[in-house]
């Protein structure tokens, strides 16, 4: 019998000791999940796992990294809810644990969380824009689910007129390009529709989908497009001078 709890203390793991839980009274449990989710990613982890914390269910996040010693490590945190706010416990991979991927997480943690979840425009002349392509994890956080199926790749596209000219877009003159340097295009039509998964947030990127459209001058537009299956590295997009009709080429980094 002493080994039977011995054994099963280990596959408990330890306590996380309580300097290394983020109690935040006030956070809601959303916010709370979406600046884990990108503590994560700012660490340098492949966020595999996302399950949203609610009041009364705790969620959870669950990444993986190699070291620089070459071995694999694998991050968690659970994230517990209540109405009076969030606690988020870092649990460590390992049984004899030196805390570090604690530390690291809390202080990043209370870095970000001082920041929006939406960063301000970078620049406040010109036209800027940006081209999103959402993560499995990140269509949970921002979509409620996936939005969609086959491995689609689904993208939110921003664009800031922040002129006194009016420009037009086409989305087809949007195409993101390959690590190979091959261009593709948006999905339209039956391949759409083949792509978008059934449920809420599928139906969302299909109402919210970008159409060709003019952009008023101090305008902000954000909208979503399909590609097909793959890893992009940029976005080429033509956008119009509607009082010239001429179209002046970008070149946007896909985050």
């Amino acid at each position: 019998m002493r080994w039977v709890v011995v054994l099963l203390l280990v596959a408990a793991g330890c306590p996380t000791p309580s300097q290394y839980r983020e109690v935040r009274p006030g956070l809601a449990c959303d916010r709370a999940t979406r600046v884990a989710y990108r503590t994560m990613t700012e660490l340098g982890y492949t966020v595999t796992e996302l399950v949203p914390g609610t009041v009364g269910s705790d969620g959870s996040i669950t990444g993986t990294k190699t070291k620089r010693d070459g071995t694999p490590t694998t991050g968690r945190v659970r994230i517990e809810c209540t109405a009076e706010g969030a606690t988020l416990v870092p649990i460590e991979d390992s049984i004899a644990p030196d805390y570090e991927f604690s530390r690291a997480f809390g202080y990043s943690f209370k870095e970000l969380v001082k920041q929006p979840d939406v960063q301000a425009p970078r620049a406040e002349m010109g036209l800027e824009v940006s081209v999103k392509a959402l993560s499995p994890q990140e269509s949970t956080l921002d979509l409620g689910g996936p939005a969609t199926v086959g491995g689609a790749v689904p993208v939110r596209v921003t664009i800031r007129n922040h002129t006194d000219r009016a420009v037009a877009i086409d989305p087809k003159r949007i195409d993101l390009v390959t690590p190979a340097g091959d261009p593709t295009s948006p999905l339209a039509g039956g391949a759409l529709d083949a792509a978008l998964a059934p449920g809420a947030a599928g139906a969302r990127v299909r109402k919210e989908q970008l159409s060709g459209r003019r952009i008023p001058p101090r305008t902000t537009v954000e909208a979503f497009l399909v590609y097909p299956p793959g890893t992009y590295r940029e976005a080429q997009i033509g956008i119009e001078d509607v009082e010239t009709g001429e179209t002046e080429g970008f070149v946007a980094r896909v985050q």
